[in-house]
């Protein structure tokens, strides 16, 4: 509470932004968590930086540059000492925004963070940071371009070892630089047109110019289409797998739910028809993010309650990237094709990836066998695992099952080229692409024409990056970030 009044104090005062002599105003925040740490980072970055370090530190004198030092803290106005902590000082360009800044490390208590936001808040030229503020000056000083601004952000959301080493990538400008290459090639082109119109009548450019082109911007084409069609992984990764488990009544899905997050999340009844309602956790299973929803018990009910959960359940089925189809394996027969007919009985959506939950298995007896088996068939039948939500057994299977499904949905984020990770970025790609397939020169095209379709698809690539009309996506892309950062 102390640490929000002080920033709440602090922007009463700075209701607008201030410049100071250097041009631009300073801004100031928490950079790290807030709330009882170790260490509490406190970040200024803007012209007012230096001024603040010293008038912090009670000397005129910074530290070398990026160097940590030990100070006494002090509060500018009554020179009592707030805390004895680490400081270092960035001058600009070589900083996180490209300005001077400086950061204080003190002890993470609420008071002693709360106590120097409000000597910051004092200082002439200061003001607290809107959230994301840094990474915005960062861009804007060309420190990061937008795909690694997102990619940051990923970063400080990844909660799975996959969505770390993909916004990891992202952030150090793998899909930055794909998309710069594919910009480069049409500026090239572009180039190779205009000057074909302006200079081909003084045969200073020759013909084959344009085919060589026509050339480029075909491939160029073929290749943003395949980065298209990547199956939304990179999407898949970031926002996390939507699974849905679905089923008969009374086949233990509510139990599976629990049984993946070690909780009671979900009702357990031997009476069908318990679960109404669809309920969503947030798995990490082998590094991949899931979010698994237990759902209704599939069949025609009768009570209008019951039978909306029915619907929500369906509907849930249409849009999931995976289901997990769960049956009472001591109804299921080993015979061939018979795991492919009981999935098929559920009406899965075509094409969504789709495995057997075989629960119940410590009733097989001595079924369990021959159903083992056919669980490990090769497809066409559909991949299966015995569980037995009661005991436990078979749940190692199912975890390595269900990391397979996950690792082929999510692919690895460290091999090949990087994956699309926001729909601005398929929006746009599209775009680009459709823009590329008007390009047509011919003998009786207009080449000024094809010339402004070359035009619109840089334009599109540019928007990705931030080089070209960003600034109606800034906003939104910023106001997701902490802070402090």
């Amino acid at each position: 509470m102390a640490l929000r009044g002080a920033v709440r104090a602090a922007r009463g005062r700075w209701t607008r932004p201030l410049s100071s002599a250097g041009g631009g105003d300073t801004i100031f925040a928490l950079s790290s968590a807030p709330g009882r740490c170790g260490v509490a980072v406190i970040r200024a970055s803007g012209p007012g930086s230096r001024g603040a370090l010293q008038s912090l530190t009670g000397t005129p004198k910074v530290p070398p540059p990026r160097v940590l030092a030990l100070r006494r803290i002090r509060d500018p106005d009554t020179a009592e000492t707030l805390d004895r902590g680490l400081v270092v000082w960035f001058p600009g360009p070589r900083s996180f925004t490209g300005e001077d800044c400086a950061e204080l490390h003190v002890h993470g208590g609420p008071a002693v963070v709360s106590g120097v936001l409000r000597a910051l808040g004092r200082l002439p030229g200061l003001r607290p940071a809107e959230p994301g503020e840094f990474t915005r000056r960062a861009f804007h000083r060309g420190k990061l371009d937008l795909t690694a601004a997102e990619g940051l952000r990923d970063l400080i959301g990844a909660e799975t070892e996959a969505q770390r080493r993909q916004a990891l990538r992202q952030m150090e400008g793998d899909l930055g630089q794909l998309y710069q290459r594919w910009s480069h090639t049409l500026t090239q082109a572009l180039a190779h047109l205009e000057a074909f119109i302006d200079f081909s009548e003084d045969d200073n450019v020759e013909e084959g110019v344009l085919c060589q082109v026509d050339v480029t911007v075909r491939a160029l084409e073929r290749e943003i289409r395949g980065h298209l069609r990547d199956g939304r992984r990179g999407e898949l990764l970031r926002g996390g797998v939507r699974a849905v488990i679905a089923g008969p009544p009374n086949v233990g899905k509510s139990s599976l739910l629990n049984l993946l997050c070690r909780r009671p999340a979900a009702i357990v009844s031997p009476t069908a028809g318990t679960t109404r309602d669809v309920l969503e956790v947030a798995l990490d299973i082998g590094g991949y993010p899931l979010v698994l929803g237990d759902t209704a018990g599939l069949r025609a009910a009768t009570d209008p309650v019951e039978r909306e959960g029915v619907t929500r359940a369906r509907d849930r089925l249409c849009h999931a990237d995976l289901v997990l189809a769960v049956l009472d394996a001591t109804s299921v027969s080993p015979t061939p094709g018979a795991l492919g007919a009981a999935l098929a009985a559920l009406e899965p959506p075509p094409g969504t990836p789709c495995m057997l939950v075989l629960n119940k298995a410590d009733l097989l007896g001595g079924l369990r066998g021959s159903l083992s088996a056919a669980c490990a068939r090769a497809p066409p039948e559909p991949p299966a695992t015995l569980l037995s939500c009661k005991t436990g057994e078979g749940l190692e299977s199912l975890l390595e099952l269900l990391a397979q499904q996950l690792a082929q949905l999510c692919g690895d984020p460290l091999l090949g080229s990087p994956s699309l990770t926001q729909s601005r970025h398929s929006r746009h790609l599209g775009a680009c692409a459709a823009a590329l397939a008007r390009f047509g020169r011919g003998d009786s095209g207009d080449l000024a024409v094809a010339a402004e379709q070359l035009r619109l698809a840089r334009r599109e690539l540019g928007r990705i990056t931030g080089h070209v009309g960003a600034e109606d996506v800034l906003d939104i892309i910023f106001r997701d970030f902490c802070v402090g950062k």
